[in-house]
C-alpha cells in the first residue's frame, strides 16, 4: 500500500500542470485566463508518459533537463512482486529494468518523438507479465486529446 501512496505522491508532485492548475484566480473571477495559461504548452513538460500498471495508472512528465529513473514496485493480483524502472529524459522513455523473464520491455529501446512513427509498438512499451504499459506523448498530442475530451463531455445532448 505504501508504494502505490508513493507512486500517486510522486505523480502528483512531478506533474507541473497539476501544480498550475491548483493555483488560486487572484484577478479573474472566472479562472479562464488562468486555466489557458495552465495549459500554455511552453510552461508544462516537454512531453508526457502515461503509465499503466495492474493496480495504478498516472502521468509522469518528462524532465525539460536531465535524465530520470522511477522504480515503479507493485503487488500483481496473483501477489507477486514485480518491479520496473522507468527511465525519462526531455526527447523520450525506456524500460531500463524489470523483473519480468525475458525482459521482452527492456529491449523493446526508446519510444522518442521521433522514433514513434517507425517503432512496430508505436508510442508504447509493454511488459506483459508484470501487466505495465508505457504510453508516450508530447504536450501537443496531450492537450489536443484533453480539447477532444472536454468538447465531447460538454457537447450536444440529444435525447
Amino acid at each position: 500500500m505504501r508504494r502505490w501512496i508513493a507512486l500517486l505522491l510522486a505523480l502528483t508532485c512531478l506533474c507541473p500542470a497539476a501544480a498550475l492548475a491548483e493555483a488560486p484566480a487572484e484577478t479573474d473571477p472566472s479562472g479562464e485566463a488562468q486555466q489557458a495559461e495552465a495549459l500554455d504548452p511552453a510552461t508544462l513538460a516537454p512531453g508526457y508518459v502515461f503509465v499503466s500498471a495492474a493496480t495504478v495508472q498516472g502521468w509522469l512528465p518528462l524532465p525539460t533537463e536531465g535524465e530520470v529513473s522511477f522504480p515503479l514496485a507493485q503487488t500483481l493480483p496473483d501477489g507477486t512482486e514485480a518491479l520496473n524502472v522507468i527511465h525519462l529524459t526531455p526527447h523520450g522513455v525506456w524500460m531500463e529494468d524489470s523483473t519480468c523473464e525475458g525482459h521482452d520491455c527492456v529491449e523493446q529501446g526508446e519510444v522518442t518523438f521521433d522514433n514513434i512513427g517507425t517503432r512496430i509498438l508505436g508510442r508504447y512499451i509493454l511488459c506483459l507479465p508484470n501487466q505495465v504499459s508505457l504510453e508516450l506523448y508530447s504536450t501537443e498530442e496531450l492537450l489536443a486529446l484533453m480539447g477532444a475530451q472536454t468538447e465531447t463531455a460538454g457537447g450536444d445532448e440529444t435525447p
